[in-house]
This record gives structure tokens, C-alpha cells and sequence, in this order.
């Protein structure tokens, strides 16, 4: 029987084998999965454009009939949208995690422009069941819609109309130019500012990023002081070993930072959700027991006007 062939390290047959070894660990799939391979940089799923492009198209296939916005969608409709999502690309499984955020996230956004251009269509789309466009524009057409688009329109023109000044560029874009500038990889926190600061005089375009920047420097302040001793230690260590741990824990304190801002927003949109189907809830269940108090009453009614009937009758017999 013929030895099994031993690779040596480096050969081309052992890059072959390593190749086929990593491609199995993306999403369980062989190397011959055509579906395209989905990485992260920068908190943006690459390739950012395409997985835009994939999102609008799992919403035109499977529309709900009260998703005239994201949080109205039922959560079970939001994960066959990722199921469907997954037809298209495929991912290391160390991170579906964060991929899993990071489409919610995009889902969410392309989403409300997915609404707005059904919603200023001048006729219906091809992909818009009848029954669907119906919900819809009885939703849309609502006087407390109405009233919430116009005060969102009004929010957005006065007081803070810039979110930032990046521009339609993405941020692996802004992070690729800022490389090229600085020599090095930019850290997320920098990023944040040369996005959210006005070139004029330095001050943040609007009071939401300037609240963000201080949450930021608040939970790094505290992440510090909560492992100053780890960091004192591991300072000496790399000292005495003549190296430098700054730059490197520095973008590692800030990916985690990062995550952790994201995980939070995605769990304080779910519990959002949750409080809002609870009022509508108990909402539901204040109009049941008003409708059972005045089905009550007015049984109550009918019986006491039979009951005085049956006595006027009785009365009458006996006159």
C-alpha cells in the first residue's frame, strides 16, 4: 500500500490542503461554494455594496403586510430575511456574531429607503402584492403617519441637520484615505472624529455626536480604570522586553468599545420592540375589557327590561 504523501511546510501541495482547510470553516461550506465570501473592516460588512444590493432584494421577496417600517416587521419575518440573506453570501463562523449585527444594523437603514421609494412610487411596483400596497397606504395615509413624518421632516431641518461629513463615502473609503495621509491604520476613534467634526473649527456637527464622543471617553476612562493594574504590568513587561503596547491596546480597547456600542444599540433597539408590542398589548387588552364592560352592561340592560316587563305582564293578569 502507498504511503500517505507527507507535505512539507511551505510546498505548494501544503498551501493547497491549508487553503481547502480554511475555506471549510467559512459557514461549514466547501471550497466550490459560489457564494461570496462576506469580511469585516471597519464594522462594515464587505463587500458593502453588493450586500446592500442582496438586502433590498430579500425584502422585495417577502413583504409583510404591517411592515410599513423595521421595528414593525415581526422578528420571526427579520430572520427569514437573514435566512434568505445567507443564500448569497457565506462567512467565517468565528464572526457570524457580529455579522448578525452588523446586517441588522444595514437591514434597518436600507430598509427605511426601501419604504420611501414604495411609499413616492407614482404606481404600484411589480414585486407589491394588491392586499400588501392596500396595508400600506391605509398605514401611510393614517393622520398619526402623517403627523410623525412631518415632525420627523421638521426634526430633521432644524436644529442638526448634519449626522456627519463623510459624505456617500463609506468608511472602509475614509479609512483607506486616512491610511494614505497618516502612514498607519486609523483607530475607529479617529475616524469618528474626522467624520463628525467640522473642518471650520474642530466642533461636532451636531449634539448627538457630541454625546457619543463623551459616552465614548466616559467608558474608556472607566475600562481603564477598572484594568489599570493589567495595563501597568503589561507596560513593564513590554518595557523590559523593549517593545511598545500602546497602539497595538489602544485599537484593541477601541474594537471592543465598538462592539460593545453596537451590541448595546441592537439590544436597545429589541427591547424598544419588546416595550412596543407590550403596549400595544395591553392596549388590545384595555379595548377587550371596555367592549366586555359595555357588552355586560348592555346585557344587563336587556335582562332588567325583560325582568320589569315579566312584571308589568304579571301585574296586568292580576288586575
Amino acid at each position: 500500500m502507498k504511503a500517505p504523501q507527507q507535505f512539507e511546510i511551505g510546498s505548494a501541495s501544503a498551501s493547497v490542503a491549508e487553503s481547502i482547510n480554511v475555506e471549510a470553516n467559512i459557514d461549514g461550506a466547501s471550497r466550490f461554494d459560489a457564494r461570496d465570501v462576506i469580511t469585516i473592516e471597519n464594522r462594515e460588512l464587505l463587500p458593502h455594496e453588493k450586500c446592500s444590493r442582496m438586502i433590498t432584494k430579500t425584502f422585495e421577496q417577502r413583504l409583510h403586510k404591517d411592515g410599513c417600517t423595521w421595528k414593525n416587521i415581526p422578528q420571526n419575518t427579520k430572520d427569514l430575511y437573514f435566512e434568505d440573506f445567507q443564500k448569497y453570501f457565506r462567512w467565517d463562523q468565528k464572526i457570524s456574531g457580529i455579522v448578525k449585527i452588523l446586517w441588522e444594523k444595514q437591514a434597518a437603514i436600507r430598509y427605511k429607503s426601501f419604504i420611501w421609494a414604495i411609499k413616492n412610487a407614482k404606481q404600484k411596483p411589480a414585486y407589491v402584492f394588491d392586499d400588501i400596497w392596500k396595508a400600506w397606504n391605509d398605514e401611510f395615509n393614517k393622520p398619526e403617519y402623517i403627523a410623525i413624518a412631518r415632525q420627523n421632516k421638521l426634526n430633521r431641518q432644524a436644529g442638526e441637520p448634519a449626522t456627519h461629513t463623510g459624505g456617500s463615502i463609506t468608511h472602509s473609503s475614509h479609512v483607506k484615505r486616512m491610511e494614505q495621509s497618516l502612514g498607519k491604520k486609523p483607530t475607529y476613534y479617529a475616524l469618528f472624529i474626522r467624520n463628525h467634526t467640522k473642518r471650520s473649527d474642530g466642533s461636532f456637527v451636531n449634539g448627538k455626536a457630541k454625546a457619543v464622543n463623551d459616552d465614548f471617553i466616559r467608558l474608556r476612562e472607566e475600562i481603564l480604570y477598572g484594568i489599570g493594574s493589567e495595563i501597568s504590568t503589561y507596560c513593564s513587561i513590554a518595557s523590559f522586553s523593549g517593545t511598545s503596547p500602546a497602539t497595538g491596546h489602544s485599537h484593541e480597547l477601541e474594537d471592543k468599545l465598538q462592539l460593545m456600542q453596537e451590541e448595546n444599540n441592537l439590544l436597545r433597539d429589541q427591547f424598544k420592540d419588546l416595550q412596543d408590542q407590550h403596549q400595544k398589548i395591553q392596549e388590545q387588552n384595555e379595548k377587550m375589557q371596555e367592549e366586555m364592560r359595555k357588552q355586560m352592561q348592555e346585557e344587563m340592560r336587556k335582562q332588567m327590561q325583560e325582568e320589569m316587563h315579566k312584571q308589568m305582564q304579571e301585574m296586568q293578569r292580576q288586575m
